[in-house]
């Protein structure tokens, strides 16, 4: 048999999988997945039929590489609304999701052996992303002691993994696993550092329509001297509810849309057609339901901090808590007791390599009456078999 090249030996394989398998084996009839990162919303827009003048392309034609024309306008008019400043289409990527937007954002700017400082803990597929491009992530702890103190520099630990290597900085806000929200003051200081030593910022905004600050989500772009080194990640699957679509898009600073849609050709080709149309069509989603589902996931987070017996983070925004398991002792063993008692958590290690001894809950993954009840059943767990008992 032929040898392989390159096998990612350096990404182990996600504990998630061992986690559906727990739930699947388990004795329970409906298990309650946590650890999956969704909300019980119908999704926005479903697959449909559309004639060409609807939507510029027929059904059956393959979409342009950087994405349908009046898919990436609808994308850019969205971005400029919020913004408050023009975004051309032309600065638009449609992507196969948020995954694929950041990938083609590395390979564009990384050369083999260089750094990528991950702001952690992080969105558990970044740091494979990194080394899947050839480059070295480096991940930052900084969003568990915002949470414990938000007067925690930030900045100044940041400064401290800056290196010769270094090309960008890759953070989520708001944060998925803690929940914690950078706000305008903490994201103009990361730009000044970005600045300082000329290196780009990749914006991973899955979570724009679950951001629970008083003044709603804030786009890095929008930050004084961010919008010329950020490239701003968007995804379908979490304001949409559509994450089989696989629909996102990345917005790039002026000059970098040759170079990436090259990397989208040669990686991807392009979007589903269907999927765009889909995605063109959720964008047509009222203002008012959005807000009403922004307003209902904060609901089921203030339920979720009730209950829980579990010191956690405190929530500004997304879908996520996570859970202190250090009194517990092992957080592998409570995420696989969890899974056997019919509830799944996400093990906090995919999340960074300081994560043991946390896991993740994801409040909107299944109805409030079911997220209650899998959260006594986590709380019943914890003070059984926590070094505290």
């Amino acid at each position: 048999m032929p040898s392989f090249g390159r096998t990612l030996s350096e990404i182990p394989p996600s504990p998630l999988v061992a986690v559906d398998r727990l739930l699947r084996a388990g004795t329970h009839a409906e298990p309650v997945p946590l650890q999956q990162g969704k909300t019980v919303f119908e999704p926005c827009a479903r697959p449909g039929t559309w004639e060409r003048a609807e939507f510029g392309i027929a059904a059956h034609e393959h979409a342009p590489p950087a994405g349908v024309p009046s898919l990436r306008s609808a994308f850019a008019d969205a971005a400029s609304r919020r913004r408050s400043t023009a975004v051309d289409p032309g600065q638009v990527l449609v992507t196969s999701g948020a995954t694929h937007a950041i990938a083609v954002t590395l390979h564009a700017i990384l050369s083999p052996g260089d750094e990528v400082l991950i702001l952690s803990p992080q969105w558990l597929f970044a740091t494979g992303l990194v080394w899947a491009a050839g480059g070295t992530p480096r991940e930052v702890p900084v969003f568990l002691e915002l949470s414990e103190d938000p007067g925690f520099d930030f900045i100044a630990a940041i400064e401290r993994a800056v290196g010769p290597r270094t090309r960008a900085i890759y953070f989520n806000n708001p944060n998925n696993p803690t929940g914690f929200r950078l706000d305008e003051r903490a994201l103009g200081a990361l730009a000044e550092l970005a600045a300082r030593h000329d290196v780009w910022l990749i914006a991973d905004n899955a979570y724009e329509n679950y951001d629970f600050g008083d003044g709603g989500f804030l786009d890095t772009a929008t930050v004084p001297g961010a919008a010329e080194r950020t490239f701003s990640v968007h995804s379908c699957s979490k304001t949409y509810a559509m994450p089989g679509a696989r629909v996102g898009h990345l917005i790039s600073p002026p000059g970098a849309e040759e170079i990436l849609t090259k990397w989208s050709l040669h990686t991807l080709y392009s979007v589903s057609t269907a999927a765009q149309y889909t995605a063109f069509r959720a964008l047509a989603t009222p203002a008012d339901e959005l807000a009403r589902r922004r307003a209902a996931a904060e609901r089921a987070w203030r339920l979720a901090d009730a209950a829980l017996e579990i010191p956690h983070t405190r929530v500004a925004g997304g879908l996520y808590t996570f859970l202190d398991l250090g009194r517990y002792g092992d957080g592998a063993e409570f995420v696989r007791r969890c899974a056997e008692a019919g509830v799944g958590l996400a093990p906090g290690q995919v999340f960074g390599g300081h994560c043991d001894g946390w896991a993740r809950l994801c409040f909107t993954a299944a109805p409030e009456e079911a997220v209650a009840d899998a959260i006594g059943r986590i709380n019943k767990i914890y003070w059984e078999g926590g070094l505290d008992r």
